[in-house]
């Protein structure tokens, strides 16, 4: 070891103290051989000898006297204890982290715009994980998407033409855009024609029926009719039960309100996909992967 200051400080700079280092430095103390510490940690006597050196170098300083027998120096005994400190506190970390893995405590941020599909999820998950904390969020696919790219949620499900680029989906239900009346009414089917001269409820901007019911007018050459624009399921099935105008829904999220009427729109299925959908870098999460079963589909 040298005793040049500079050369020591050198030495902590470029290196760096090791919690192998530490085990090693603490088996040596412990056992009072540095072939029995080798033995206990499974690695070779060389290996130990090396690393007790390390650390040693790290500190600046002796910290074990070799001859006539392994003995601590001063420094070496207040190092023992701070060792065994970060060994400890170490030891809790890793268990922490072990019951993290194997899914005993934690927490998962799910968002969904189709509670129908969703909460079923959900529900199984807690039966199977009780210990993992479920945070919802409610909102359309446009947000959702965006949380999803700012972390803000780990996974998603809801209704989608086509799965997002540069995220991992797997594909739950296929829904069906139907027209939503007052149940009084009972008509048979509605027109996009129909449909488009109104009065019409629509959803916010950035909602995936409104989206998909859009994009069937455009393709028809229509202008719809919108009397009221709502932000949320839940209100636009209000406004139309209370006479305010027609609607859309998909038929997986119809629910059993006696008041309203799910009726087919007359024209060629407007269709989209619930999925589940994550980052894939986000998979590797133990709670993630284990909302998210099964082979995902990568764009």
């Amino acid at each position: 070891m040298t005793s040049d200051p500079e050369e020591a400080n050198k030495g902590r700079k470029e290196g760096g103290i090791s919690l192998a280092a530490l085990r090693c430095f603490v088996a040596v103390a412990e056992t009072g051989s540095l072939s029995r510490a080798a033995a206990l940690l499974g690695v070779s006597q060389p290996t130990a000898s090396i690393n007790l050196a390390g650390l040693e170098r790290n500190c600046g300083t002796l910290l074990l006297y070799r001859r006539p027998r392994l003995a601590l120096t001063d420094a070496g005994r207040d190092m023992l204890i701070r060792a065994r400190l970060v060994l400890s506190r170490m030891h809790e970390l890793e268990g922490s982290i072990n019951t993290f893995r194997d899914l005993s405590r934690g927490s998962l941020s799910v968002g969904f715009s189709t509670p129908a599909f969703a909460m079923p999820m959900i529900a199984a998950f807690m039966r199977e994980y009780p210990g993992i904390r479920i945070r919802c969020r409610l909102g359309n696919t446009s947000g959702l998407l965006e949380a999803l790219a700012s972390c803000q949620i780990e996974v998603a499900v809801m209704t989608l033409i086509d799965p997002p680029e540069g995220m991992a989906c797997r594909k739950i239900a296929q829904q069906r855009l139907m027209a939503c009346v007052p149940a009084a009414s009972l008509p048979d089917g509605l027109s996009l024609q129909e449909l488009a001269a109104g009065p019409l409820v629509v959803r916010e901007a950035g909602s995936m029926t409104r989206l998909m019911l859009e994009r069937a007018f455009a393709l028809h050459g229509l202008s719809p009719n919108i009397c009221l624009e709502v932000a949320s399921r839940e209100a636009a099935k209000e406004a139309i039960a209370a006479g305010i105008g027609f609607g859309v829904v998909l038929d997986g999220e119809m629910g059993n309100d006696s008041r309203l009427a799910a009726v087919q729109i007359k024209a060629p299925p407007i269709c989209g996909n619930v999925y589940a959908v994550a980052l894939p870098e986000s998979l590797e999460l133990p709670a993630l992967r284990a909302f998210f079963p099964g082979p995902a589909e990568s764009t």
